[in-house]
């Protein structure tokens, strides 16, 4: 009498499962370094945004104002950049009080960011940001200027 057994042991089927199972505990830190990668260059790309629509907003209206000579920029008091407001210092006065000031609105629709400081250099045109963070994340802050880019600052990753 012929038998013919077709199937899998038990031992085989386990042997697939521990392999799958070390297959699986190598892939998943490489997997998640993947994933927190793409979520910091996502809180660079919003912080790097910002600033540049800070850099357009001021250069757009000292370009449109030819008689004022510097522009500051403030953050309203929750440090949040979704507004800026532009004081304007107008050339020629020697006591260097503002007599042209203007609020401008920079509207941004990318994640909510908040810095601690943003600054126009207005000889170089270029806005730098100091301490930003990314929506609810207060684990890790940015920092840099439109030129040089934005980068995370150190010493911010507590993971």
């Amino acid at each position: 009498m012929k038998s013919n057994q077709k199937g899998f042991t038990l031992i085989e089927l386990l042997a697939v499962i521990v392999i799958l199972a070390v297959i699986a505990l190598i892939a998943s830190p490489i997997i998640l370094g993947i994933i927190e990668d793409a979520r910091n260059s996502s809180r660079v790309r919003s912080v790097e945004s910002y600033a540049k629509a800070i850099e357009t907003t001021v250069t757009t209206y000292l370009t449109l104002n030819p008689d004022v000579g510097e522009a500051t920029i403030c953050t309203d008091n929750n440090k949040t950049l979704s507004t800026c407001i532009i004081d304007a210092t107008s050339k020629g006065r020697d006591d260097g009080e503002p007599t042209h000031s203007a609020a401008k609105v920079v509207t941004y629709s990318g994640s909510a960011v908040k810095c601690d400081e943003a600054t126009y250099d207005s000889s170089t045109g270029i806005v730098s940001v100091t301490k930003c963070y990314v929506g609810s994340d207060n684990k890790h802050s940015y920092s840099g200027d439109t030129k040089n880019g934005i980068t995370e600052d150190k010493n911010t990753n507590s993971d």
